[in-house]
C-alpha cells in the first residue's frame, strides 16, 4: 500500500493538480490512500483571493495535515504510519513546510520503520528568498529514502546541496485534459477574438519571477495591430497589477485581454484551445505545469532558456526558445513565429509525438518500478 501526503483539491494551484493526476495514475495499479491538508497557509501570508477552487471537491476529504500547528504534526505522523504502508510519498515545494514534514516523518519512522519515504520535489531552490533554506532542505531531504525531481534543473539544484541524497529524475507529465466541446471559432467569438487574430497567451499566477514584464516589453516593440497580435493575459495577480498595466504601450492597450482571476479547468481548456502561441518568459524556472497543459492542446510554446523549461523542447522543431530576460529577442521570435506558417505546422505536428513519452502512465510506471524494488 502507498500513502500519499500532499495538497489536493479543493485546494487550487499546480501542486494540487499534479497530485490529483498522480494519485489517479498510481491508483490504476496500486492501492493508494491520500492524505490532504486541513490548513495550508495562514491567511495573512497568502497573497491571493482564496486558497480554494471555485467548485470545492470532496474527493480528497481525508484532511489531516495542519502546516502551522506543531501540536498536530505528531498525531498526523501516527495516522500515516497506522497501516504500515510500503511507501509514503510526500509532495515538497517550499521550505515553509519542512518543519511539519520533518516531525511527521520522525513519527512514521518510529511507528513504521520499513516504510520507504519518497519526496516528489517540485522545487528545490524557492523562487522567493526564505531564511536558511539550503540548510533546512539538506536536513530534511537526508531524512528520506529518495527525492524525485521533475527536471534537469531541479536535479542540479538538489546536487548543489552537497548532501548524500538519492535522486530519481523523472519529468513533468503532460496534463491529459479533454478538448472543449465548442469549436475554436465559436470559442474565439465567446472571448471576443476574430478568426484571424494571432493570440499570444500568458497563463498562470502572476508573480515577479514569471516575467510578464519581459513579455510586455517585447510586445511594446511590435506593431500589434498590423500583425494582428492579440495578447491574452490570464491569471490572478500576486504582484502589483498596475505596474504591468501601466507598462503597456498606450497604443496597444485595446489589443490586450486580461483575465485577472483564477480560471477553472474547463475555462483554461477553452483558452488554450483558442491561443496560437504560449509564451513563458520566466526569469527562473524549475519546470512548468503550464507548459504541460499547452502540449496537451498541441499549442506551440516560446520559452525562456532555463533548463527546467527547455529540457523537452528542441528549438524550431517542437517549440521555440529565447534568451532569458532578452525582450528584443523575444519580440523577434514572436513576430517570426507568426510570419512562418510552415514552422507553426511543423511544431504542432512534432508536439503530438511527445504525448506518449511524457504521459502520466509512463511517469507512474517508472515511479512504481522504484517502489517495488
Amino acid at each position: 500500500m502507498i500513502t500519499f501526503l500532499s495538497v489536493f483539491p479543493p485546494y487550487r494551484g499546480g501542486i494540487a493538480r499534479f497530485s490529483d493526476f498522480l494519485f489517479r495514475a498510481l491508483s490504476k495499479d496500486k492501492e493508494i490512500k491520500a492524505y490532504n491538508f486541513k490548513a495550508l497557509y495562514p491567511e495573512f501570508l497568502f497573497p491571493g483571493s482564496t486558497q480554494y477552487e471555485n467548485e470545492p471537491s470532496n474527493k480528497y476529504s481525508n484532511r489531516v495535515v495542519h502546516s502551522f500547528n506543531p501540536f498536530s504534526w505528531g498525531q498526523t505522523g501516527s495516522e500515516l504510519a497506522k497501516e504500515k504502508p510500503e511507501s509514503l510519498i510526500i509532495s515538497y515545494w517550499h521550505p515553509f513546510f519542512i518543519f511539519a514534514y520533518a516531525h511527521i516523518l520522525k513519527k512514521v519512522r518510529k511507528n513504521s520503520p520499513d516504510t520507504k519515504i519518497i519526496v516528489v520535489a517540485h522545487n528545490i531552490i524557492p523562487h522567493e528568498k526564505f531564511p536558511f533554506s539550503k540548510n533546512l532542505m539538506k536536513w530534511f531531504f537526508k531524512k528520506t529514502d529518495l527525492v524525485v525531481t521533475l527536471s534537469e534543473q531541479t536535479s542540479s539544484e538538489l546536487s548543489s546541496l552537497n548532501a548524500d541524497i538519492e535522486n530519481l529524475k523523472l519529468f513533468h507529465p503532460i496534463y491529459e485534459s479533454d478538448l472543449p466541446l465548442m469549436s475554436e471559432l465559436d470559442l474565439r467569438e465567446k472571448y471576443g477574438f476574430d478568426r484571424d487574430d494571432n493570440i499570444v497567451l500568458f497563463f498562470g499566477i502572476i508573480r515577479e519571477y514569471k516575467g510578464l514584464d519581459i513579455l510586455i516589453d517585447a510586445l511594446n516593440k511590435l506593431a500589434l495591430e498590423d500583425e494582428k497580435i492579440k495578447p491574452l493575459i490570464v491569471g490572478e495577480f500576486y504582484d502589483d497589477k498596475n505596474k504591468y498595466v501601466n507598462s503597456i504601450n498606450p497604443e496597444h492597450k485595446s489589443q490586450y485581454t486580461i483575465i485577472d482571476r483564477f480560471v477553472s479547468a474547463e475555462e483554461s481548456a477553452e483558452l488554450f484551445s483558442i491561443s496560437d502561441l504560449l509564451v513563458l518568459p520566466y526569469k527562473s524556472a524549475s519546470q512548468s505545469g503550464v507548459l504541460a497543459d499547452a502540449l496537451n492542446f498541441n499549442l506551440p510554446c516560446l520559452v525562456a532558456d532555463h533548463a527546467g523549461l527547455t529540457e523537452h523542447i528542441e528549438q524550431g522543431k517542437d517549440g521555440l526558445v529565447f534568451e532569458s530576460e532578452n525582450s528584443s529577442e523575444l519580440s523577434s521570435k514572436i513576430s517570426g513565429f507568426f510570419s512562418n506558417k510552415s514552422q507553426q505546422e511543423i511544431i504542432k505536428s512534432n508536439i503530438r509525438t511527445k504525448k506518449d513519452e511524457l504521459s502520466w502512465e509512463e511517469f507512474s510506471n517508472r515511479l512504481v518500478k522504484y517502489l517495488t524494488t
